[in-house]
C-alpha cells in the first residue's frame, strides 16, 4: 500500500502537525507511542489525526470558532470605513446574500466564547508565569533588576494588544505579524520611536519563544522574518565634554566633595560607569602599584575582557583614602552600604544612586540644575581623546573594555600592557594637564 501522509513530519521536534480549517493539530511521537521516527509513527499519526478531525466535525472547538471569527473580522475590518449597509451590501455581493449577517453572527457567537477562555490558558495567566520565572532569575543574579523590570513592563504592550483574558492559541503567523503592524503604527504616529518599539517586538519574541519551548503553542514559523524588524541602530552623534568643562567641574569638587571627584575620576582614567564604580572589589585593585583589573560589570558573567587599567596619582591617592574598611567591595557610603544599588520591591523596581546624587549636587554648586552631559559622557571624552593619538588611538576600544572584534583581535592579538598604560598616562596630560614637579 502506498504512503499517504495525512499531517506534516517536523523532524526536529519529533512530531507531526497539520493545519487543518483555521486549527493547528500537534501531536509527538511520545503521546503516540511510537519510535521517534517518521518510518516509525506516520501510521498512528495518520490515524490520530483522523479521529481529531472527526470529533472536530461533529464539535467544532472554540479554537475553531475563534479562527473563523478571526477571519471574519479581518474581512469587514477591510471595509471599515463604509456605511454599515454598504458594507453589507459589498460582504453580500462576494460571499452570497445573507452572507453578512451570518458571519457577523458566528463572530459575535465566537466573540462570546472567547470571553471564557479557561484561566490557565490566557495570555494574562502565562505572563504571570513567565515574570516569576524572569523574577527567580533576578533574585539568583543572573538577571539584573533593571532587566528583569523592563521585560516586566515591555511585555504588557503585548497583553494589551492581545487581550489579558485571550487564548494562548491565537499565538500564529498571522497575529505575530500584526502585532508587529500594530508597532509600526505607534511608530509611525510618533507614539514609539524605532528603538522603543525594537524592545517591545523582542520581548515579544523571547515570551513566546518561552511558550514554544514549553510546548503550549507551535512556534510563528515567521518569528525569525528579517521583514519585520525596526531600524533602531543608527549611529548616534557622540557627545563628549571639552577639556575645560571637565577641569570645572573637577575644580568644583572642593574637599566635602572629594568622593565625587573620585567617582569622576575614576570614569576618566578607568573607563567606568556607576555600575562599574559600585560593583569593584577590593581583590580588583592592586594596592601597591595602583592598578584596576576587572571586566565590566555589564560583560563580566558574559565573559567581557579583563582590562588593566593604570591610575593616575589623583585617582589612586583619592581610592586609597576613601577606600572600605570592611566587606569585598571597594567603596561604600558612610553607612556601609553599595554607592549604587538597585532591587525589586513588590515588583517595582527601587535604585539608590549616591554617584548620580552627587553628580548633580556639583552642578548646583557651580549654578545649575545639571551639566551639558550625563557621567556617562565622561569615558566617552577620555575614548575620544585617545582617539586623536596616531599610535593610542589603537587602545580607545580596549579602554572601553568592548568585546575585541574580528578573529584576529579575538584570538590572536593581545594588546601590549605596557603600551597601553603609556596611553592612560599621556590620557592623564591631556584631561588634568602636566603633573606638578
Amino acid at each position: 500500500m502506498a504512503r499517504k501522509y495525512l499531517m506534516s513530519w517536523k523532524a526536529k521536534e519529533r512530531r507531526w502537525r497539520k493545519l487543518y480549517r483555521g486549527v493547528s493539530y500537534t501531536v509527538s511521537c511520545r503521546q503516540l507511542g511510537t519510535p521517534e521516527t517518521m518510518e516509525g509513527s506516520w501510521r498512528e499519526a495518520n490515524e490520530w489525526f483522523e479521529r481529531e478531525r472527526d470529533k472536530a466535525v461533529e464539535n467544532p472547538s472554540l479554537k475553531e470558532e475563534v479562527a473563523k471569527a478571526e477571519k471574519v473580522r479581518r474581512l469587514i475590518h477591510d471595509f471599515h470605513e463604509l456605511a454599515d449597509e454598504n458594507r453589507r451590501r459589498l460582504v453580500d455581493l462576494l460571499l452570497g446574500k445573507g452572507a453578512y449577517d451570518g458571519l457577523k453572527a458566528r463572530r459575535d457567537k465566537a466573540a462570546d466564547g472567547a470571553k471564557t477562555t479557561p484561566a490557565d490558558k490566557t495570555i494574562k495567566s502565562h505572563v504571570e508565569s513567565w515574570v516569576h520565572l524572569l523574577h527567580g532569575s533576578c533574585l539568583a543574579g543572573q538577571l539584573s533588576a533593571s532587566r528583569y523590570h523592563g521585560y516586566s513592563r515591555d511585555i504588557l504592550s503585548l497583553v494589551r494588544w492581545l487581550g489579558p483574558e485571550s487564548s494562548i492559541d491565537r499565538i500564529d503567523g498571522p497575529t505575530f505579524e500584526g502585532f508587529f503592524n500594530h508597532l509600526t503604527a505607534k511608530v509611525a504616529s510618533k507614539e514609539f520611536s524605532p528603538s522603543t518599539a525594537h524592545i517591545h517586538f523582542v520581548t515579544a519574541k523571547q515570551f513566546i519563544s518561552w511558550l514554544a519551548e514549553r510546548g503550549d503553542i507551535i512556534p510563528p514559523t515567521n518569528m525569525r522574518s528579517k521583514r519585520m524588524r525596526f531600524n533602531h541602530g543608527r549611529a548616534a552623534e557622540i557627545k563628549i565634554f571639552e577639556v575645560e568643562e571637565v577641569r570645572e567641574i573637577l575644580k568644583a569638587c572642593d574637599e566635602s566633595e572629594e568622593r565625587t571627584k573620585l567617582y569622576i575620576l575614576l570614569m576618566l582614567n578607568a573607563g567606568m560607569y556607576q555600575s562599574d564604580i559600585a560593583d569593584m572589589t577590593k581583590a580588583e585593585v592592586d594596592w601597591n602599584v595602583g592598578l584596576i583589573k576587572r571586566a565590566r560589570s555589564k560583560t563580566k558573567d558574559r565573559g567581557g575582557p579583563v582590562v588593566t587599567h593604570r591610575l593616575w596619582p589623583e585617582t589612586f591617592h583619592l581610592l586609597v583614602k576613601h577606600r572600605a574598611e570592611v566587606g569585598p567591595l571597594a567603596l561604600l557610603d558612610d553607612d556601609g552600604r553599595p554607592v549604587v544599588e538597585r532591587w525589586i520591591e513588590n515588583g517595582k523596581l527601587k535604585k539608590r544612586d549616591l554617584i548620580d546624587a552627587a553628580w548633580r549636587r556639583v552642578a548646583r554648586s557651580m549654578g545649575s540644575t545639571n551639566h551639558r552631559l550625563g557621567m556617562k559622557h565622561l569615558r566617552k571624552t577620555s575614548a575620544s581623546i585617545l582617539g586623536t593619538h596616531p599610535q593610542f588611538k589603537y587602545y580607545a576600544e580596549y579602554f572601553l573594555a568592548h568585546s575585541p572584534q574580528g578573529v584576529a583581535n579575538r584570538h590572536y592579538v593581545v594588546p601590549s600592557e605596557v603600551e597601553f598604560a603609556e596611553a592612560v598616562d599621556w590620557l592623564r596630560g591631556q584631561i588634568l594637564g602636566p603633573e606638578p614637579s
